[in-house]
């Protein structure tokens, strides 16, 4: 997993905001913002999902490939992924 480093002005603003109960956007500590999720929304995939989160809406297709070994190697198959998202 990836470190994050922050300075300390930016971890006493990350407290103050806690402790007073403030968010960037307006909303308090105990505000949500309305999530919804639906899957299989592309019909040319194997697997995929809209995410609507607030103003973000975002939609990730994926799709896999078997392929055969090759007769040189045959205990050797192999598996792709795409994976394409619009984020909008």
């Amino acid at each position: 997993m990836a470190s994050v480093v922050l300075s300390e002005a930016e971890k006493l603003y990350i407290v103050h905001g806690v402790q007073e109960e403030l968010r960037v956007d307006g909303r308090g500590c105990e505000d949500y913002r309305c999530a919804e999720v639906e899957t299989d929304v592309v019909s040319n995939t194997s697997g995929s999902a809209r995410v609507k989160l607030g103003e973000t809406d975002i939609l990730v297709g994926i799709k896999a490939e078997m392929g055969t070994p090759k007769l040189e190697k045959p205990d050797e198959g192999y598996l792709e992924f795409f994976v394409d998202w619009l984020v909008y």
